[in-house]
């Protein structure tokens, strides 16, 4: 008898440890009402061991605990640059443009749009896929070149203008061909007017490789 109590005892002892430490660690996982510094230093701690996502966590702690801290506008540039190397190219166009609406200035602006459109170029990937990107993107480039004829940047944006044009001729042939097949002449005809004959001639680009199922699919 004196064996089964002791048995419930250290049961009981180990279920109300476990509650209580279970307790505490949750109680350590929410952190709020910190100084700036605090998750100003915590986004680029976790930006360092690549987790982006607790990093962007803390940026949002940031800027609703401090909206006035003059640390945002460098934690938000930093974030943008780290999506950007980390392939996350929404987050970073998503942090460039907060930067812009926010903070751009006739000094930074160009820079910043810049890396706008970078981040677009390296999310750029399939033509067949991103016709509305692609358009969207080339309305950005020229915008870009209105906006900042005399940027330093202003030679990278051209070429950037010069892939996407070609990708979108590459896209507009795809879908001639598509209506040609199924012997739609207006519609076949009118994609290939809006090729850029001109620069498809200039720049004799090699084809984008077709996945085997676009084929099938008659792309």
């Amino acid at each position: 008898m004196q064996n089964n109590f002791n048995l419930k005892n250290l049961f009981i002892f180990i279920i109300t440890s476990f509650f209580i430490v279970a307790c505490s660690n949750k109680e350590k996982d929410v952190i709020y009402n910190q100084p700036a510094s605090f998750w100003y230093e915590g986004i680029f701690k976790n930006i360092r061991l690549g987790n982006l996502e607790t990093a962007d966590s803390y940026f949002s702690s940031l800027q609703s605990e401090h909206i006035n801290s003059p640390l945002l506008p460098e934690a938000m540039l930093v974030l943008g640059q780290a999506h950007l190397t980390n392939e996350e190219y929404i987050l970073s166009d998503f942090y460039f443009k907060e930067y812009l609406k926010r903070y751009g200035n006739p000094e930074n602006a160009d820079y910043i749009s810049y890396l706008r459109l970078k981040s677009h170029l390296y999310a750029f990937k399939n033509a067949s896929k991103d016709q509305q990107f692609m358009t969207d993107t080339i309305l950005l480039i020229q915008e870009f070149i209105e906006k900042y004829p005399n940027s330093r940047y202003i030679p990278f944006v051209h070429e950037m203008e010069v892939k996407f044009v070609l990708g979108q001729n590459e896209l507009n042939a795809s879908i001639a061909r598509v209506y040609e097949k199924n012997d739609q002449k207006e519609a076949e005809q009118m994609y290939k007017d809006r090729i850029e004959s001109q620069l498809q001639e200039a720049t004799n680009p090699t084809p984008s490789k077709i996945p085997w199922y676009m084929v099938i699919l008659n792309w």
